[in-house]
């Protein structure tokens, strides 16, 4: 007589939650650490960000692409923790590794980037960070091609008057 083993399927939203997460940590963990410049808070960002796809995975359209959802969260989150800390913390101390010239630079880029308006600044870091292409990342953020474009020059041209 030979010994019967139970096995559980397991079920198809599972399988494509493992496969988003395969295929995909690198990009939302990438978009994340753009939006932040903080590895640790990068990484909360992204894991928070799938934590909410895993909540999700029964009510989402798994025939669909998961990065887009994937992005559009993690940018929220982001946008979420930026009013949070600003409410709260002063602006943080300096690395010491860094000299003053670099952390005033740094300084410089933060407040230019904190003068974007949020479709500004995911339009910039989507394409000229990640580098996805117009279509792609209009398709995501949920706009037009031209619009994405029209985002990505306004933010340009208030960069470079910072």
């Amino acid at each position: 007589m030979g010994v019967t083993i139970n096995v559980a399927a397991v079920e198809p939203t599972e399988l494509a939650y493992e496969r988003a997460y395969d295929e995909h940590w690198p990009d939302v963990f990438r978009f994340a650490l753009a939006w932040t410049n903080d590895w640790a808070a990068a990484e909360d960002l992204a894991q928070e960000s799938y934590l909410r796809l895993w909540n999700q995975r029964n009510r989402l359209d798994w025939s669909r692409p998961a990065l887009p959802w994937l992005l559009v969260t993690t940018r929220r989150l982001a946008t979420d923790r930026f009013r949070q800390l600003r409410r709260r913390l002063a602006p943080p101390p300096p690395p010491e590794s860094l000299n003053d010239a670099v952390h005033a630079r740094w300084l410089d880029v933060a407040a230019a980037m904190g003068s974007l308006t949020p479709i500004e600044r995911s339009a910039l870091v989507m394409t000229a960070i990640e580098g996805l292409p117009y279509e792609e990342a209009a398709r995501i953020l949920g706009t037009t091609a031209g619009a994405l474009r029209a985002a990505v020059s306004r933010a340009r041209t208030k960069l470079e008057g910072a």
